[in-house]
Formats: C-alpha cells, structure tokens, sequence
C-alpha cells in the first residue's frame, strides 16, 4: 500500500469514465487530464470554474447554477516504471520552455508523447506573463534571461504540483475511490 497515492480532480463536469481527449489545450502540459495531490488545491479549481461558467451564462442573460465537483483516483505508483514519464523536480528553465510550449501551441495534436507529466501548476499570472515576454522574442527560442523573467513573473515557489495524465492508457490506470459535491 505505500505505493498508492491518492489523486484529486476539480471539476464541474459530471462523468464516469475519464476521456484524455475531452481536456482543453493550451494548457501547463498540454491537453489531457490534469490532478493533484493537494485536495484543497482540486477543490479551488473546481469552485473557481464553476463562477467562471456561472458568469459566461449570466454573460447571456442565463441565470444557472453549476456544481463543483470532486474525484478522488487511487495510483499505484508502480505504474509509473511501465509509463513515459516526465518529472520536473522544480519550476526551472526546461519546465518554463515545456510550459510555453504547450500555452503556445498551435497544433491540434500534443506537443509531446508523455503518458504522464508531473510537477508544478503555473498559476493564474502564467498566461499574462507569456503573453508579455513570448512576443518581444520574435518567434524565437526564448533566451535564459526571458525564461528566467517569466519565472520570477508567476512566483512558482508558491505553486502545487500536478499530475498530468496525457495518455488513455495511464488514466486507464487511475481508480476511481470518490466523487462528490464540493459544498
């Protein structure tokens, strides 16, 4: 049993079967399916999209409530030595790179071929802050000095790590343990 942790998904979708392809992209670590270790943090996400969505309805003279939900998943990390996996052990320059490459994609299929990305979440400033700094380089690969800005911009000390389930066969591997309302 050491090896389980349990991981936590926000959300206000209701679903029974994790689908890999139903996540949004241009995202931290690309489309797929995003969790945490942190319930709290899960949590957070979940209420914030649901006033998130709650006004996109109010936007339309919609009045409707949306319900944050929480799963709970159980992962043997023992799965993990069968997987392609990437770990970034900190927000550092290669983790800033994998970030705007993802933020920045144009394409239609991953940027990447990891079953399974962890490490920190860039937070809510991330998006303002590569808008900022990935125009004034041009197109060009981002100097350490432009990564190392962006870097100090989101203050990534602060930030939760994820889990990042990109492919079928890892969110195959994720138990469903529990799925409630948050309250």
């Amino acid at each position: 049993m050491a090896n389980i942790i349990t991981l936590y998904h926000g959300t206000i979708y209701e679903f029974d079967k994790i689908d890999v392809t139903k996540g949004k992209g241009n995202k931290d670590f690309g489309r797929g399916f995003y969790t945490s270790r942190d319930i709290s943090h899960a949590e957070r996400l979940a209420v914030r999209n649901k006033f998130i969505e709650e006004e996109r309805f109010a936007l339309r003279g919609i009045k409707k409530s949306v319900t944050p939900l929480l799963y709970a998943y159980e992962f043997d990390l023992e799965n993990l030595a069968a997987l392609n996996v990437k770990e970034f052990a900190t927000a550092d320059r290669e983790w800033m790179r994998f970030i705007v490459l993802n933020r920045e994609s144009k394409s239609k299929v991953q940027e990447h071929e990891y079953d399974i990305v962890i490490g920190p979440t860039a937070n809510d400033n991330t998006r303002a802050a590569i808008q900022t700094v990935v125009p004034l380089t041009k197109g060009q690969v981002m100097s350490d000095r432009a990564i190392d800005a962006l870097i100090a911009l989101i203050e990534p000390d602060n930030l939760p790590w994820q889990f990042f389930i990109g492919t079928q066969c890892a969110a195959d591997l994720l138990r469903l343990t529990e799925r409630r309302i948050i309250r």
